[in-house]
């Protein structure tokens, strides 16, 4: 489940990275994202299929976070923002009722890129992370534990330790 390789970790630093791309960075001008899968989606005439493909990638973010053990914090901030990207994906139903004629919902949803901020907190979160191929135990038993905490302070950036194997 955990990542055990600092190549596993790249792959899931990428594979969020494709989902950032792909919610929210489609169509994009410079430095600016204008529209992505998840805002297309929510211009469909059946809601439910933006609201599958939104909780499916926010799904995703969260599951590749856990596997990376990012912090608790940067996991919980990114579950924020990617549970009120999800209530903007539902809102299309409500704001129906409100407003018949105005595809609120769509609009908030398109403007609204919390995959492409959940994705950058996990992202974050993996790059000041320091992973260690060994295990926590024997780094200890051996005194090594010192010496990764040196390289932790020394590296620029680097403010947590993790080790990959158990």
């Amino acid at each position: 489940m955990f990542v055990r390789s600092a190549y596993d970790v790249q792959k899931v630093y990428d594979s969020v990275g494709t989902i950032k791309r792909l919610s929210d960075r489609i169509i994009g001008i410079g430095p600016f994202n204008l529209i992505g899968l998840d805002g297309l989606l929510a211009w469909l005439p059946f809601p439910i299929v933006g609201a599958v493909y939104s909780f499916g990638a926010s799904a995703f973010i969260l599951l590749s976070g856990f596997r990376a053990r990012i912090s608790p914090v940067a996991w919980v901030q990114a579950a924020v923002v990617l549970a009120l990207d999800l209530g903007i994906s539902g809102l299309e139903e409500v704001a129906q009722l409100i407003l018949p004629f105005f595809p609120v919902g769509a609009v908030a949803d398109t403007l609204y890129q919390g995959h492409l901020y959940a994705s950058h907190i996990v992202q974050k979160d993996i790059e000041k992370t320091l992973y260690i191929e060994e295990s926590g135990r024997d780094a200890h038993a051996s005194g090594r534990h010192k010496e990764h905490l040196a390289t932790m302070k020394a590296t620029k950036g680097k403010k947590r330790l993790v080790y990959l194997l158990p």
